[in-house]
């Protein structure tokens, strides 16, 4: 299958392309710094998320790509980078040309778990409005929501293990604040399998979007990710310091006026 992939110098996007390639798949990555490779099967063209907002920029590079995989994400806006560009005008734009492609039959958007109704995080809600809108088009498409991803060339896990390694960790009120880590390679196997599978659409089916959660096997509070993480790195038990709910809602307002 020839497939084009955004967001392949990213954290998941290195290791979905790597799988991709693996599996046999021809390979199309749309990068802002196009390079060159010996392999037959990956080649690379220009794509710049923060300006490629209009769905033509995206038709011509559909030619011949039967199938489009988008790993763009930022956690942190910065200058031109911006949640409604890289999470929301962009996607659009190219799943609009998707739809719209006679060549393109399969649409993978890699979201994030909590990009629901529930949604309240500029983050979480920019994934959101671009999962919709893909949802709502004529393209079979999975909406892949993976938890915490990590893994050992990730940034999140040189994040992580800095504060595992700090004197103590904060746990803000009394919930228990679980995630269920799940690892980059258990994320991107999923993706090959779904586009092994088709999607698990009905190949009969003009389009339709399928949410799909990615979780890890266990479900332990924030501390204790850290906890694990800590002991992993071979250091002594993990201190939590608990700051009560109106502590912790008090700082988020103060940190969203600042922002």
């Amino acid at each position: 299958m020839r497939i084009l992939l955004t967001g392949a110098s990213g954290f998941i996007g290195q290791h979905l392309l790597q799988a991709l390639l693996a599996e046999g798949h021809e390979v199309v990555c749309a990068v802002r710094r196009v390079r060159k490779t010996d392999d037959p099967r990956l080649s690379f063209i220009h794509a710049d998320f923060t300006k490629d907002t209009d769905k033509s920029a995206w038709l011509a590079r559909l030619s011949g790509i039967e199938a489009v995989i988008n790993t763009v994400g930022i956690f942190r806006e910065s200058g031109a980078q911006t949640f409604d560009r890289l999470h929301v005008q962009t996607p659009r734009a190219l799943f609009a040309a998707c739809a719209e492609s006679a060549d393109v039959h399969m649409v993978v958007q890699l979201s994030a778990l909590g990009a629901d109704e529930h949604a309240d995080t500029a983050y979480h809600l920019s994934k959101k409005a671009a999962d919709d809108y893909l949802a709502a088009l004529a393209v079979r498409a999975a909406i892949v929501q993976p938890s915490l991803v990590y893994g050992s060339d990730g940034a999140s896990a040189r994040v992580f293990k800095a504060l595992a390694s700090m004197p103590f960790a904060l746990r803000f009120g009394d919930a228990p604040q679980l995630v269920q880590p799940v690892h980059v390679d258990d994320v991107a196997a999923a993706i090959v399998a779904l586009l092994r599978r088709r999607l698990y659409l009905d190949r009969d089916r003009e389009g339709g979007a399928r949410r799909i959660p990615l979780v890890g096997p266990e479900a332990l509070p924030f501390t204790g990710y850290l906890a694990a993480l800590r002991a992993a790195m071979g250091m002594g038990r993990l201190r939590v310091l608990r700051l009560p709910g109106g502590i912790a809602r008090g700082l988020a307002r103060l940190g969203d006026r600042k922002s």
